[in-house]
């Protein structure tokens, strides 16, 4: 484990380095990223460890992932579980003969004395790598695709970035930083997850227990519960990891037309030579790309992360507020205190992670529009009479609060490229 998180940390300062020296890799946004700067696995996470059952096409057919991590395992597992955390959650704890069928269910809890508490925490705890399971074969089933992944495929090399809408240089190294630190930190807290659990289970089993209780019960259900923990985990955390990466590319987006508005903005329209940028055609592509962009964060939101967020924030929260009220006030040995505290700053960071990470598309949304109406005044001023027929055509649309998302707008998308230019 220690090597791993070094080898890791390695690659990360190695992958800061070049990005940093600009003399000997440079990022071409109209050709492929460096094979050296590529986060090549992007796009193949929800897969590989058994959260989609959709196979991208930038998985090889001659992959097979490992049986382990096949979604009809890992769901059963995690009922499993459920069902155990369930059926010890209603057991009574009064009787002492009683305690043979906690032992039996290998229920820990009892033996921490907060029955209760932590059956609850944990049937919430399962349920959302159930929930998230089903919605992801439930959307196999209708044949919704996480389309979202292609719009990451340039990151990993599979096309490039100015495809994906994304021209600026700048942009492009801060998404391929932050997405090689996410990658990595979602890989070694999933494994440390499964190593947490095992030990919070463990351990009161083995004071509670007899020698012969433990390696009969104890010892196997404290396997399953941290593989099956590990599998819930790696659900929502990879989720959330993916909607990290998808938000800060959307806002880079929206940055980069924002960097273009202010830059016209600034243009003094009787100077030869520049008159001739702000013109209709040129305010038009600058309204279908803003579209666009609005476009694809209803389609990503209303296809999939608007219920992934839904689960995660919900039963997280109820997840978080059991715990923490069992590791403040159920007097238990200090080893499981602090793995009751570990499991509630995860819990808590996930969710305020989760949350912050949805507001950075709003923000810059925010000052897409104050740049935007800058843009328009700084025309009126000029007597440009388009722009004036712009800002009535938004006044009238925010007035029927809705958007006119036009077809035809797209067409010139693909002159934005000259404008950056």
């Amino acid at each position: 484990m220690i090597l791993i998180i070094i080898k890791k940390c390695k690659n990360l300062f190695i992958h800061r380095r070049r990005l940093e020296n600009d003399d000997k890799i440079i990022i071409n946004p109209y050709k492929a990223i460096p094979e050296s700067l590529r986060v090549s696995n992007v796009g193949a996470h929800f897969y590989r460890y058994g959260i989609h059952i959709y196979r991208p096409s930038c998985i090889g057919n001659d992959y097979r992932r490992n049986w382990y991590y096949n979604p009809l395992f890992i769901l059963f597992m995690e009922f499993v579980y459920l069902f155990r955390s369930i059926t010890a959650f209603f057991i009574s704890a009064e009787p002492s003969e009683n305690r043979k069928y906690f032992i039996y269910l290998g229920d820990y809890m009892y033996c921490m004395g907060a029955k209760t508490h932590i059956n609850l925490a944990a049937i919430c705890y399962m349920s959302i790598g159930i929930c998230l399971l089903l919605l992801a074969t439930y959307h196999d089933y209708r044949g919704i695709r996480p389309t979202f992944l292609y719009s990451l495929d340039f990151l990993a090399g599979r096309m490039t970035p100015s495809t994906a809408c994304l021209n600026d240089n700048r942009y492009i190294e801060k998404l391929l930083i932050k997405t090689r630190w996410i990658v990595n930190y979602c890989e070694f807290n999933t494994r440390a997850v499964g190593i947490v659990s095992f030990i919070l289970s463990a351990w009161p089993l083995w004071f509670e227990c007899t020698t012969i209780e433990f390696l009969t019960s104890g010892l196997p259900w404290s396997i399953i519960f941290a593989i099956s923990s590990y599998f819930t985990f790696s659900a929502y955390f990879w989720n959330m990891a993916y909607f990290y990466i998808l938000c800060n590319f959307l806002c880079y987006r929206l940055r980069e037309i924002n960097d273009l508005v202010v830059r016209f903005s600034h243009l003094k329209l009787k100077q030869s030579g520049i008159r001739k940028l702000v013109n209709k055609a040129n305010l038009r592509i600058i309204r279908a790309h803003f579209n666009r962009i609005g476009k694809d964060i209803q389609h990503f939101n209303n296809t999939y992360f608007k219920d992934v967020i839904f689960i995660i924030v919900t039963l997280l929260s109820a997840f978080s507020n059991v715990v923490l009220y069992t590791a403040v006030f159920v007097p238990i040995d200090l080893t499981i205190r602090l793995s009751l505290f570990y499991a509630v700053v995860l819990a808590t960071s996930a969710i305020c992670f989760l949350l912050n990470t949805a507001t950075l598309v709003y923000n810059e949304a925010a000052i897409s529009r104050k740049v935007l109406n800058k843009l328009y005044v700084s025309q009126i001023q000029f007597h440009n009479p388009y722009t004036l027929y712009n800002i009535l055509l938004t006044i009238e649309s925010q007035s029927k609060k809705r958007m006119d998302y036009r077809n035809n707008d797209d067409v010139f998308l693909e002159n934005y490229s000259i404008i950056i230019r």
